[in-house]
């Protein structure tokens, strides 16, 4: 059994955080119902690529799920929506807010349907505040909310994150939310109205960055690929390409000082300790830049072993062929009734006793709606 057998999931959301948020769900067991309209998820036609019609954006957080189309704007469609959610233990939405409010759909219609509900709203900005009814996409949410601002290089443009944190960040949230709303539901025997924003999600990951600034109220950098606090923790080039050095104190400082064969650095009061090292962070980094480039990547990171941290810059085809990846089944295979067989990135979740299972491919349109429809007449 897995840990949310028996669990159903109305999944009223589209494009990614909400259908990430009820793919982790549906790896953990739960029954996941993707109401789409007739147009389907707008991620179905992102593309390319695509396979067989399928685009592997929406591929890639749609799996576990059954898929209905119903048009909630007609009575038919309301309707069949309101016998889901009495049938359902939670709801996840990602429209503005207010907006299911005009169906009838909302937290306080679906509640006084199912009281038990937990009803999860995913937005840009939450459900209060003066920027509620604002539209939020992650690439707008990463700029506004601080990231772009502390990632790329020193003098360089503001650089977004290459993948939708903004959007990933906000869907794990609300697993988070959702799973602690279910136990809590076994205290109380009552739902309630999850409110997540990819605003709140995006500030709450800045993390030590956040808190430098908060607490010296200096403005942070941008670094580049070196890290604020301590150093060395960048990428450096060798003479085949780049590779990263993460000394994280003063221990493994000394094992890079051997590594490279100068010990004078320890010597040197400039680098004694990482707090030094900070301080004169670029009189380290022009001393270090000609050593790494005496050696191949590969000789580096042969040398340097489990000395300390260290690691090649892979892209994505050396990173699926690592032995790693085979071994944390990182990279799952499915059946697809069009494509044949479908490769997807794995789950991180991992259990001992109740493990995820990869029960259904990405649906296709509308494939479980006969299927579904007589499950309401049940």
């Amino acid at each position: 059994m897995q840990p949310l057998h028996g669990i159903r999931v109305l999944d009223l959301s589209r494009v990614l955080a909400g259908p990430y948020c009820t793919m982790v769900l549906g790896d953990l067991g739960a029954d996941v119902i993707k109401v789409e309209s007739p147009d389907g998820d707008e991620t179905r036609a992102w593309g390319p690529p695509f396979a067989k019609g399928e685009s592997a954006y929406y591929l890639c957080v749609n799996r576990n799920k059954r898929s209905i189309v119903v048009d909630f704007k007609t009575t038919e469609g309301r309707d069949i929506i309101r016998g889901l959610i009495q049938r359902s233990d939670v709801l996840v939405e990602n429209f503005r807010p207010g907006s299911l409010a005009r169906f009838s759909l909302d937290f306080e219609s679906a509640s006084a349907l199912n009281p038990n509900l937990i009803y999860c709203s995913i937005t840009g900005f939450g459900q209060t505040g003066p920027l509620r009814d604002k539209p939020g996409y992650d690439f707008m949410i990463q700029a506004m909310g601080g990231l772009m601002s502390i990632t790329g290089e020193p003098d360089g443009e503001p650089m977004k994150v290459g993948v939708a944190v903004a959007d990933l960040f906000a869907g794990q949230n609300a697993v988070i939310a959702i799973l602690a709303a279910l136990q809590a539901r076994t205290q109380t025997g009552k739902g309630q109205h999850l409110d997540i924003s990819l605003f709140d999600s995006q500030l709450s990951m800045l993390a030590n960055v956040a808190s430098n600034y908060l607490v010296s109220g200096n403005q942070p950098k941008r670094y580049g690929n070196a890290h604020a606090n301590i150093v060395p923790y960048q990428s450096f080039k060798a003479s085949d390409g780049w590779f990263v050095v993460a000394v994280g104190n003063d221990k493994q400082f000394a094992k890079m000082c051997e590594v490279i064969g100068n010990w004078g650095l320890l010597n040197d009061l400039r680098f004694a300790t990482n707090s030094a090292r900070v301080e004169h962070r670029d009189e380290l980094i022009v001393l270090l830049k000609p050593v790494f480039l005496t050696k191949t990547v590969n000789e580096w990171l042969s040398l340097i072993g489990d000395e300390f941290p260290c690691g090649p810059i892979n892209d994505l085809g050396q990173v699926f062929s690592m032995p790693q990846v085979e071994a944390r089944e990182m990279l799952v295979h499915m059946q697809h009734p069009a494509i044949g067989e479908l490769p997807l990135v794995g789950s991180p979740l991992k259990f001992s006793e109740t493990p995820v299972e990869y029960k259904l491919p990405p649906p296709r349109l509308g494939e479980h709606t006969d299927e579904v429809m007589m499950d309401l007449l049940e």
